[in-house]
């Protein structure tokens, strides 16, 4: 699955994170620093899982239990983005394939 930030979005960093806005449904956030690398992680890697893979690197290094946890919180965080159609996931699968 590969995830996009939906071109209805406007962001900006800033010194405290990022600011976003969504053109369509008026939706206003800014995000903290740690959300922020989040959401600048999804515009440069565009995967689900390399993205929670670097956010647990950093602040786990290897650590297992900790990465689980780091994982599972990017996975959720993600999730609710996508949910406020503020990012896309898409199908890496060529089109006409289950």
């Amino acid at each position: 699955m590969s995830l996009h930030i939906s071109e209805a979005v406007i962001w900006q960093e800033t010194p405290d994170g990022v600011s976003l806005y969504h053109t369509e449904s008026g939706d206003f956030r800014t995000l903290n620093a740690t959300a922020a690398q989040i959401w600048v992680l999804v515009e440069s890697e565009e995967d689900r899982e390399k993205v929670g893979g670097k956010l647990a690197l950093l602040f786990a290094g290897h650590n297992p239990v900790m990465t689980r946890r780091i994982r599972a919180e990017v996975d959720a965080f993600i999730s609710s983005l996508v949910e406020a159609e503020l990012i896309e996931e898409t199908s890496d699968q060529p089109a006409g394939r289950p």
